[in-house]
């Protein structure tokens, strides 16, 4: 019997709610109403009916249902696995800067890092 590779399965799922918080365009601390604002005024935005015209609407507001389903209630959609992966976050040296625990480890290591020189 093969053994799972959990870092594996785990980056996966990271990945994949990422590509999802990117799409509706909350942040990483968003809540359930958070969530549900930015899915109202989306598809509102992207929905095929309103957008006639436009033949990408439709792949578009398919997006962002399965973005939200995902978010909510966990369920993942193979459209978004087609997706390219979203910008790298900003970092600053080894630590991320899109959340507030990456910049305050950035943060403490700038100034209380064992590379400080005693003042």
């Amino acid at each position: 019997m093969k053994d799972k590779d959990w870092q594996a399965e785990i980056t996966l799922l990271q990945e994949r709610e990422t590509k999802a918080r990117c799409i509706l365009g909350v942040a990483e601390a968003a809540g359930p109403t958070e969530i549900r604002q930015a899915f109202r005024r989306l598809s509102l935005r992207h929905h095929p009916d309103v957008n006639g015209d436009d033949e990408d609407a439709a792949r578009r507001f398919h997006l962002v249902c399965c973005g939200y389903k995902y978010l909510t209630e966990g369920e993942w959609c193979s459209a978004l696995d087609e997706l390219e992966d979203p910008a790298e976050p900003p970092t600053r040296g080894k630590y991320r800067q899109d959340n507030p625990w990456g910049y305050w480890c950035w943060w403490r290591e700038q100034y209380f890092g064992e590379d400080q020189e005693e003042r």
